[in-house]
């Protein structure tokens, strides 16, 4: 499967301006990828992928690259193009571009791995009277939901279900982005060679501060979060020793003395950021402290 970037800018700019008219001014804004890789192949047989507010748009489980599509008349945009819309909005374009003209229909599909919504704009808004086709469910037309802001929002999608985005042939350019799946399941873990629905996905509805730990009891020992919450599996495992993207990490350390001994008491508080209710608090004896004996001079 081909995998196209606009790496030209002035065709850039072009399609910009063709997607959103009335005197938009436009600037590329380098560095601004907006494809984010989210998956990691943890082993031969299964992967493992973030979901709800932990993925991006479009990244993870449902980049662009992991889309079934007959067809190949789409680019993605890996530099965001920054304008304004008539009302003064300001637009960012990232995401998909469906080039035109197209002599047939061109389909993106899915199978979705837990259950949950999915949301996203497109420009422009295809009408549904001449595309009752635009979303399907498992093959079958369906009804979605638009806000007036433009968001489309899916209906309520099953594990295993097959949700299909349908581009209508024609000469219009039509631009897709702000892709996000909302559920309740904080990852999934996918075995794609599995025969049925219920091997292939397993989805993870805990939190990832269930995944944190201290791997020995013995003092100066570092928390450490499993990815994959298999802690056989040790090279998912990372260190917190400070905050990262996924855990606001605070540790504070105090003097305690414990049978008749001076120890420094370290108690950690680890957050989730994508969840700010899960958190975890945990003292424990970081280190002993050297005795120091102190003498008085007598005049």
């Amino acid at each position: 499967m081909k995998r196209r970037h606009f790496r030209n800018l002035q065709w850039c700019l072009a399609v910009a301006l063709t997607l959103f008219s009335g005197g938009i001014s436009v600037m590329a804004q380098a560095g601004g990828d907006a494809i984010i890789s989210g998956s990691a192949d943890l082993d031969d047989d299964y992967l493992y992928f973030d979901l709800a507010c932990n993925a991006g748009p479009f990244s993870g489980y449902f980049e662009p690259e992991r889309w079934d599509r007959p067809e190949d008349n789409a680019y993605e945009m890996s530099s965001a193009i920054e304008g304004k819309d008539r009302a003064g909005r300001t637009i960012e374009m990232t995401g998909i571009v469906f080039s035109a003209p197209r002599s047939v229909p061109e389909t993106w599909s899915i199978e979705v791995p837990a259950s949950g919504y999915l949301s996203f704009r497109i420009r422009p808004q295809p009408q549904e009277d001449s595309s009752p086709d635009f979303i399907q469910i498992n093959g079958e037309n369906t009804n979605y939901q638009v806000r007036s802001d433009g968001l489309y929002y899916s209906p309520f999608l099953q594990k295993g279900d097959r949700f299909s985005l349908r581009i209508p042939a024609g000469d219009e350019l039509f631009h897709w982005s702000e892709l996000v799946f909302h559920t309740n399941f904080s990852a999934v873990i996918v075995r794609p060679e599995a025969s049925t629905v219920a091997l292939r996905y397993v989805p993870i509805e805990t939190g990832k501060i269930q995944r944190v730990f201290f791997p020995a009891d013995e003092p100066g020992t570092w928390p450490l979060f499993d990815q994959d919450g298999d802690r056989t599996t040790t090279i998912d495992q990372v260190e917190l020793r400070s905050s990262t993207d996924v855990f606001d990490v605070e540790y504070v350390d105090n003097e305690v003395v414990k049978d008749g001994e001076y120890v420094l008491q370290r108690t950690f508080t680890i957050r989730e950021k994508c969840r700010r209710a899960n958190r975890m608090q945990l003292r424990r004896d970081w280190s002993r402290l050297p005795l120091i004996v102190t003498t008085e001079c007598q005049k």
